[in-house]
């Protein structure tokens, strides 16, 4: 965990949307969060609870959240299997994106989305146009936001305990490597079964590292590839294909084409009485109390 004075700059948040989705529906599935006409609430139940205690306990100076789009993403282009492998997203989760959309305009708080393009790549684009007297902190379980990380943006990780910040020299000790830049590197050369990237088969993050940590950089160890021991030499061989487009896949963009002002996303005021009457029909008590405890009027800025 590092160590920040928060007092110093002023925070940015940024919500990777779907995963925060994906992860209060299944925290709260046995919770049998259904109102009276049979909606399953647990996922918006979440994703709002979880962004009523970041606005509490960090009190962000701006936020917004990133969402992927239905459509197919510049990476179907040099893998139609990619993220083939995943489930059908579950028709609760699909009902809830409305009533979370609203429950975000009801905060005023901006939603960002590209067609082509993953909420990686928007977030990812996002963060090269914060200026660097402003903390970035990219809200997700995602590992492959790591690569991001640089002085002024850090990953605010969930955890057993509520959430954790990662800075660079969290990133190097969790990944065993030198650079930041070498979690892409990484990534390529042991693939993700989830999303159907190859890497190199028979690879496993212990030897990626080790290999990393003697030659760099993927290219490099390409380059060598006749001093590496037969065994990995051969597995190299075999999928040299599919590890170089293994980095394509896994290397977030960060020059999409969105229009993004960071102004745009201060704290502003919310509609409290629009968020009651949503909680109202979501039968969310417990969040319109927090609410509430926030000693929040409307058109008063939140804190």
């Amino acid at each position: 965990m590092i160590n920040i004075n928060m007092n110093s700059k002023k925070k940015f948040f940024i919500i990777d949307g779907h995963s925060l989705i994906y992860r209060s529906y299944f925290a709260f599935l046995n919770s049998n969060m259904t109102t009276k006409n049979g909606l399953v609430t647990s996922a918006i139940y979440g994703f709002t609870n979880s962004l009523l205690e970041l606005l509490k306990k960090e009190k962000p100076d701006y936020l917004a959240v990133a969402f992927d789009t239905k459509e197919k993403t510049w990476r179907h282009n040099y893998l139609k299997e990619y993220k083939a492998n995943r489930p059908k997203q579950p028709e609760d989760i699909t009902k809830s994106f409305s009533f979370i959309f609203e429950i975000l305009e009801g905060f005023n708080i901006n939603r960002y989305s590209l067609e082509g393009f993953e909420a990686d790549d928007v977030i990812g684009t996002i963060s090269k146009k914060i200026p660097e007297d402003i903390d970035l902190f990219i809200m997700t379980p995602d590992k492959d936001y790591d690569q991001l990380v640089k002085n002024n943006v850090f990953i605010y990780k969930p955890n057993n305990k509520g959430y954790i910040k990662l800075g660079i020299n969290n990133i190097l000790e969790k990944w065993n490597i030198n650079e930041v830049k070498q979690v892409i590197d990484v990534l390529a050369i042991i693939g993700d079964k989830c999303d159907n990237v190859p890497g190199v088969k028979g690879i496993g993050i212990k030897t990626a590292t080790r290999l990393i940590q003697k030659y760099s950089s993927l290219e490099n160890i390409i380059e060598n590839i006749n001093n590496l021991n037969e065994s990995i030499k051969n597995k190299f061989i075999e999928n040299l294909e599919e590890v170089k487009l293994s980095k394509k896949l896994v290397t977030i963009t960060t020059n999409c084409n969105i229009n993004f002002n960071y102004n745009e996303c201060n704290i502003k005021s919310i509609d409290t009485t629009k968020l009651i009457e949503i909680f109202n029909k979501l039968e969310f008590e417990n969040l319109k109390n927090k609410l509430l405890l926030l000693n929040v009027k409307k058109n008063q800025t939140l804190f």
